[in-house]
Parts: structure tokens; sequence; C-alpha cells
């Protein structure tokens, strides 16, 4: 830090730098939660609305959420997503990834799940926060614990695609768990960290050859 401070750098910000913008986002979706029904559904995924040219669905709708236990529940998970990133990720960064996740979950419902008529909620671009978040440390540093979260939680949706969601949970949020939107988050996450991590990966394999040294030349040596 003093080193840094020294040179006139700032220090790159921790986990902890995206408490309050987090929790600024955890307000605002209390608030769209508080407004009028009639103002909600104006926000929400809607494959009727959407044909009728109100793209911005697609980005609103992932605020907005079936009950107050809803987005209890993504709050929570937003918040565990920002204890589990790294240094790298700051406050901008976070909203621009979640901005994009948004983007992509709505894209791939409209275009491969024609058959979803409407979805609201976070919990699309949780999923894609989480790959994006924990994939990296494995791929880079080949970091057990980060595989292992990652593991369960790619277990949990896979045992909830198969057996079908868990009515306990769907009659608590009030509504049909959209496992589609869960995929399309972590396909979306993947797809983030490939693009990032995809030089610093391809620098670390190069660094490998050079160090391991290319065989001699057999007719050079003759």
């Amino acid at each position: 830090m003093a080193e840094a401070r020294a040179r006139g750098m700032k220090p790159r910000p921790g986990p902890s730098a995206l408490w309050p913008r987090a929790l600024v986002l955890c307000l605002l979706m209390a608030v769209l939660q508080a407004l009028p029904l009639s103002w909600r559904e104006l926000l929400r995924y809607e494959v009727q609305a959407l044909a009728l040219g109100q793209w911005w669905r697609m980005l609103t709708a992932h605020w907005v959420h079936l009950s107050w236990a809803h987005l209890a529940i993504n709050a929570c998970g937003l918040l565990l997503c920002c204890s589990l990133a790294d240094a790298t990720w700051t406050a901008r960064r976070l909203l621009m990834r979640m901005t994009v996740l948004g983007a992509l979950v709505s894209l791939l419902l409209w275009a491969i799940s024609p058959q979803v008529n409407d979805y609201v909620g976070l919990s699309g671009v949780l999923y894609g926060l989480i790959v994006w978040m924990l994939l990296p440390p494995v791929l880079l540093h080949r970091d057990g614990m980060a595989a292992m979260v990652l593991l369960v939680v790619m277990g949990w949706l896979g045992w909830q695609s198969w057996v079908g969601p868990d009515l306990r949970e769907q009659r608590l949020i009030g509504g049909y768990i959209v496992t589609q939107a869960h995929w399309f988050g972590v396909l979306g996450g993947i797809l983030g960290v490939l693009t990032g991590c995809s030089r610093q990966l391809r620098g670390r394999e190069l660094t490998q050859q050079s160090s391991a040294g290319a065989p001699p030349d057999e007719t050079q040596v003759k």
C-alpha cells in the first residue's frame, strides 16, 4: 500500500469496495418492488411486449421480482457474490458485467426459449456472476476452494434441471423458477471468463514452453 502511494498509484480495491455499490443495488430493487404492480409489469420480461418493441424490458426485468421473499433471496445472493470477488473487481466492472449478463440472459430466452412468456428476477445474472468470479482462479491459479464452490453450484443447478424446481421454493417466491435463465447466466459467465483470461492463459502457456526449452535440432548437431 505504501509503495503504491509512493509511486502515485491507486491501490487496487478488494471485495469490500463492492459492498457499498451492492447495497445501493439492493436498495434500488427494494424501491422497484415497492412500486404499484401496474408499474412493475412495465419492467418485466414479456415476449408479447418485446414483439411490440419494448426492448428495455430485456434489462429492467432482472431488477424486479415476484415477491419480497424473491427479492430478499436475490439480494443475499448479490452480497454473497461480492464477498467472492477478488481485487480485480471494481464497482464499475461489476455494473458493466451485470448489464452484459442481463442482456445476454434475456436475448437467449427470447431466441432459444420462446416458451418462457415472462420472467423477472436477478438469479440468472447471479449465476453468471458466480462463474465469472470463481472460474478465473480455477483456470489461472488452480484454486481448489473456488473449484469446490463451482462444483456445488453447478451440481445444484443440474439437480434442479433434472428433477424440476423445488416446489417449496416456488411457493416461497410466488412463481415458477425458470432454470433456463440460470443456465444462460452460467453460459454468459463462461464466455466472459474465456474472453478475459484467454490472453493470460496463452501467455502462461508460452512462458512454460520457453522455460522448458526446445530440443536441439539433430541436423545442426551433426
